[in-house]
């Protein structure tokens, strides 16, 4: 009970993950954090919260610096941007090589599991198609048996020679079975989306879930390497304030500029650190859920045909039973069998079967 509970509550978060609106809420990130820390601070981070739990008083810098510093960061990371678009790379960690092999993995599986959709979804809908079809078939045979029935008394006159009794079933006979069948296929079409439909559609969700994880080590490596520029920058400017020094001397404030430049790398280097510390931390929990997608991909897949399968067995005797009323009257001195009669049915079934 608490497995299936577990996987359907994971079915859940996958669904609310993909939400379009939810995807990149700030809000659901911190819900999805395990940390209560993150947690707390992010209510703390919340506008709406007021003075009362907000813990900028604790920060020595003012709203002026930070703004400053978010502006800086924000234009270094969109250099980055830039580089890379033009073809530029991202120093990435140890496990760069094992990561590009889940990207790999995951296009080629988005390319199959595409190819399965399209296929297995038009397997469901055919039933749909077919009770439609044979509805509308039933409905006009029932009309035509309306205009003109050979074995009623309103259609014989007692001039007439008295109508001979046919081995072929009524025409309101053949429309009783569109009928029965149409009824047969609908149900049969609700069973394979509940039981194919939906599988195969949560497993879509399941690939685009695995792709946001991947996206978002992405965005956390595209941040490690914002900081590593910005080391580079600050250093350069560091190098270049000494330099002017040294050529120039000693101004009033100059010692004051050397110690802020300083500062302001060993601060881009600890958050290079953290940032270093979060790209790993991100990394290492893909690796560990990726093993355990792959298992489960594998699972749903086989569930699925297996369960398509099942369904095609259960309705495969009530339409077999259906037609066999068509086919059961005798010609000439020969008696008809359904089950030869339907042999060329059975065998489009057994190819269809071992297609999948």
């Amino acid at each position: 009970m608490i497995e299936e509970r577990r996987v359907n509550i994971e079915s859940f978060l996958r669904r609310v993950q993909v939400h379009p609106e939810l995807e990149g809420a700030p809000s659901l990130a911190a819900f999805f954090s395990p940390d209560a820390e993150v947690f707390e601070a992010a209510k703390k981070a919340n506008p709406g919260n007021g003075g009362a739990d907000d813990d900028s008083a604790d920060d020595p810098s003012s709203p002026k610096e930070k703004f400053t510093e978010k502006a800086k960061h924000f234009f270094v990371k969109a250099g980055v941007k830039v580089n890379v678009a033009r073809g530029g790379e991202l120093e990435d960690t140890r496990d760069g090589q094992q990561m590009e092999e889940v990207d790999s993995y995951l296009n080629t599986l988005e390319t199959h599991v595409k190819s399965l959709s399209k296929a297995t979804l038009y397997l469901v809908h055919v039933s749909k198609e077919t009770s439609t079809t044979m509805h509308e078939l039933g409905q006009s045979l029932f009309g035509l048996h309306q205009t003109y029935d050979p074995e009623s008394s309103a259609n014989s006159s007692a001039e007439s020679e008295p109508a001979k009794k046919s081995n072929l079933p009524s025409i309101k006979t053949i429309s009783n079975v569109f009928a029965s069948l149409s009824a047969i296929n609908k149900v049969k079409s609700d069973e394979n989306e509940a039981k194919v439909g939906s599988p195969m559609n949560q497993l879509e969700w399941s690939i685009k879930a695995a792709r946001l994880a991947v996206k978002r080590r992405t965005n956390a490596k595209l941040t490690y390497n914002t900081y590593l520029q910005q080391i580079k920058n600050r250093e350069a400017s560091l190098e270049k304030l000494q330099k002017s020094v040294d050529e120039k001397g000693h101004s009033g404030n100059a010692d004051t500029k050397i110690s802020e430049a300083q500062t302001a790398v060993v601060n881009a280097k600890q958050s290079a650190n953290k940032a270093l510390s979060e790209l790993d931390t991100i990394t290492a929990r893909v690796f560990r859920e990726m093993d355990r997608f792959k298992q489960g991909v594998d699972l749903e897949l086989r569930k699925l045909y297996v369960s398509h399968a099942r369904v095609q067995v259960d309705y495969s005797k009530q339409l077999e039973n259906e037609w066999s009323k068509m086919l059961t009257h005798n010609t000439g001195s020969r008696s008809v069998s359904p089950v030869a009669s339907l042999a060329s049915a059975s065998s489009s079934k057994e190819a269809e079967m071992m297609m999948i």
